[in-house]
């Protein structure tokens, strides 16, 4: 759990990275369109890419925190007992959902190796990645809460 810890604090730091990676790309991009008047495709894309980063770790970092979009209205009516088994039935369908996620995401990736981004040349793959990097981390945190909950 202690690891789970800080791979979270790391995902937070490189999401932070991410966002004023961006930011500063967009800052950049707007400098360039508008004062220069000589606007930068790589800048669009790099952005583009940056914010997808930011997004995947973001879930990962509100699956963590369980901040993520739920509905808990049931749960909190049931008995502790039943709510313990509902939010378990809760979790395997988000493990579901994060390995199906991880399995067709890495196909996905590698069949996006090929494919080249058209400003910046960046093999597409690797913004393709986030998706089964982010669903195996996800998949880390829902494992963490079952445990957790189980050992209430």
């Amino acid at each position: 759990m202690r690891m789970l810890e800080k791979l979270n604090e790391f995902i937070r730091n490189l999401s932070a990275i991410s966002l004023a990676f961006m930011t500063v790309l967009v800052v950049v991009q707007v400098f360039f369109r508008y004062v220069l008047n000589h606007p930068l495709s790589e800048t669009q894309e790099l952005s583009i890419y940056s914010m997808v980063y930011v997004v995947m770790l973001g879930c990962t970092i509100a699956v963590r925190n369980k901040t993520h979009i739920a509905v808990d209205a049931l749960v909190g009516i049931l008995p502790p007992r039943l709510a313990c088994a509902v939010r378990q039935v809760s979790y395997c369908f988000m493990l579901f959902f994060f390995i199906v996620l991880l399995k067709e995401g890495w196909k996905l990736t590698l069949r996006s190796m090929l494919q080249m981004s058209p400003a910046s040349g960046i093999p597409l793959g690797y913004v393709v990645f986030s998706i089964p990097l982010c669903a195996a981390i996800s998949t880390l945190y829902v494992l963490e809460h079952m445990v957790r909950d189980l050992r209430k």
